[in-house]
C-alpha cells in the first residue's frame, strides 16, 4: 500500500459529547489525505451532533455524518461501512482516540502481498481525564485456536481500536452481527481469525477509554469472559471438524477443575521436595503433570531450576511471556514494558514497585532497562516497597522504552484457590517523573 491509499474509519456516535470532540481530532491529526470518516449517529440528545456538524464543517473532506436511528452499535458500524469507499477499514468508538500519524504506519503494513490483510498495534487504557491509567490493553494473537480458547487467557487480547484490515477481508467474512451487543468485536475478529492471521505491531496505535458509561465498565470480568466463550462457541465448527474437538477438550478441561487436582499435587511435590523425599517428589510430579503438563512445568519444574540456579535450563522452561502491559489490579508479569513521551524538563523517571513473595517465588532479581540497556537492578529478598529508576535528563524530548524484568514468577491457579491463569511477578503502585 503506499500512501494515497484511501482509509475509512467509521465512528459510531451515541451521547458521548463528552469525549467526541477529542476522538475527532485524533482522526485530523492523522495528517492523511486519504481518509474518510463516516460518523454515525444513532439520535444523540447532548451535543454529540452539533460536535460532530463543527467537524464536518471545518473538514468537509474528511468528515461525514449520518444523524439516524439504528438497532445498536453494530447495525450503526454496518451502516457507516456500507458507506466506505476506502481500501483500508477500522471503527473507532466515539470515546477513544487514535495516536497522531499512525494510519501512516498501517498503510505500510496492510499489504495483500505479503499476506497482511489485518494488522493490529498496541492500546493504553486511560481514564476520563485521557490519562495513562497504567495498565496497556493485551495486544497478542497467536492463532486461530488461541483466539477462541479465550478462557484460557479470561480476556480478549486483540485491541479493537488499533486494528485495522484491507476491504478483501470483510468482504470475505461479512459485517458485524447485528444480534451481538456486547461482544461485537470479539464476534467479528473470531470470524477475521479463520481465514487470516493479525499483524502485530510493537507500536501504540490507540487510547482505549474506561469510564463507567462504558460497556466494558458496566459487567464484571466473569460475565464479560461468559458473553465472550458465549461467541466463541459460535465459530467451532461442527464435530466432524478437528478444531472442534480440540476446544471442546480444552473447554471441559476448563470446566472439570483438572487444575484443582494438579494444584493438589504440585503441593504434595513442593512439601515432598523441602522434605527430601525424592521419590515421593518425583511421584507427585508426575502425578502433576498427568493433570496439568503446563503447570508440572511452570511451577515445579521452573521453581525446582530457580532454587539450583540453573538459569541455562530455566530458560529451557520459561512460559510465554507475551502480554507485557500492567493489569487493572496493578500486577506485571515477568516482562513489563512500555514507550514513554521524555517531557522538556524531565529529570528522572522512577517506578514504585511491591515485591509479594509466593511460595517459590520469593528472592529474584529485578531489571529495569532503558532501550535496551540496564539503568537499575535490585535483589528481592525480603517483601515490601521498592523501586527502580533511570536518569533521563539527557532524552528530553525523545520516545524512550521502558522494560521491567524479573527472574521469576507465578501463577495464581497454581497457588492459591482462584481462577487466575496469569503470570505475575511484581506490583507496581505508580511510576513518576521528576522535573528540574
Amino acid at each position: 500500500m503506499n500512501k494515497s491509499t484511501p482509509i475509512s474509519i467509521v465512528v459510531p456516535s451515541y451521547n458521548q459529547g463528552q469525549y467526541l470532540g477529542e476522538t475527532l481530532q485524533s482522526l485530523v491529526d492523522q495528517e492523511y489525505p486519504a481518509l474518510q470518516v463516516i460518523i454515525q449517529d444513532g439520535g444523540s440528545t447532548d451535543n454529540s451532533i452539533t460536535i460532530a456538524e463543527d467537524f464536518v464543517r471545518r473538514h468537509p473532506d474528511m468528515f461525514q455524518l449520518f444523524a439516524e436511528k439504528d438497532a445498536g452499535q453494530a447495525d450503526a458500524l454496518n451502516r457507516g461501512f456500507a458507506r466506505a469507499t476506502g481500501t483500508i477499514l477500522g471503527f473507532l468508538n466515539s470515546d477513544d482516540t487514535l495516536y497522531p500519524r499512525i494510519l501512516h504506519r498501517v498503510v505500510a503494513e496492510v499489504d495483500p502481498a505479503r499476506n497482511r490483510y489485518v494488522v493490529m498495534g498496541r492500546s493504553l487504557f486511560i481514564g476520563v481525564n485521557s490519562r495513562y491509567v497504567g495498565v496497556e490493553h493485551p495486544a497478542e494473537y497467536i492463532s486461530h485456536f488461541e483466539h477462541l480458547a479465550i478462557w484460557k487467557r479470561g480476556y480478549n487480547t486483540v485491541p479493537q481500536p488499533s486494528v485495522f484490515w484491507h476491504k478483501a477481508v470483510t468482504e470475505r467474512v461479512g459485517w458485524l452481527d447485528v444480534n451481538e451487543h456486547h461482544a461485537l468485536d470479539y464476534d467479528l475478529f473470531c470470524r477475521f481469525s479463520r481465514h487470516y492471521r493479525f499483524h502485530r505491531i510493537d507500536e501504540l496505535f490507540s487510547n482505549y477509554r474506561m469510564h463507567d458509561e462504558s460497556k466494558s465498565a458496566q459487567r464484571t470480568e466473569a460475565e464479560v469472559l461468559a458473553l465472550s466463550i458465549g461467541v466463541s462457541r459460535k465459530h467451532w465448527g461442527n464435530w466432524f471438524s478437528p478444531l472442534r474437538w480440540r476446544l471442546a477438550l480444552s473447554y471441559w478441561a476448563y470446566a472439570k477443575h483438572f487444575h484443582d487436582h494438579a494444584r493438589h499435587h504440585a503441593r504434595r511435590a513442593e512439601d515432598a521436595f523441602r522434605q527430601r523425599r525424592r521419590g515421593t517428589a518425583i511421584l507427585e510430579f508426575l502425578q502433576t503433570l498427568r493433570y496439568s503438563p503446563k503447570m508440572a512445568r511452570d511451577r515445579l519444574l521452573y521453581g525446582w531450576l530457580t532454587r539450583k540456579r540453573l538459569p541455562f535450563l530455566r530458560g529451557m522452561v520459561t512460559r510465554d511471556t507475551s502480554y507485557r502491559g500492567q493489569h487493572a489490579d496493578g500486577w506485571i508479569g515477568p516482562s513489563f514494558t512500555t514507550r514513554i513521551q521524555v517531557p522538556a524538563d524531565a529529570e528522572h523517571l522512577e517506578y514504585q514497585l511491591e515485591h509479594v513473595p509466593q511460595q517459590g517465588h520469593d528472592h529474584f532479581e529485578v531489571q529495569l532497562t532503558l532501550d535496551g540497556a540496564v539503568a537499575d537492578r535490585k535483589l528481592l529478598e525480603t517483601p515490601g516497597p521498592f523501586t527502580l529508576g533511570v536518569d533521563i535528563s539527557a532524552l528530553r524530548g525523545k520516545m524512550i522504552t521502558i522494560e521491567i524484568r524479573s527472574a521469576s514468577y507465578f501463577v495464581p491457579r497454581e497457588v492459591m484457590q482462584i481462577e487466575d491463569d496469569r503470570q505475575l511477578s511484581l506490583k507496581i503502585y505508580g511510576s513518576a517523573i521528576k522535573p528540574i
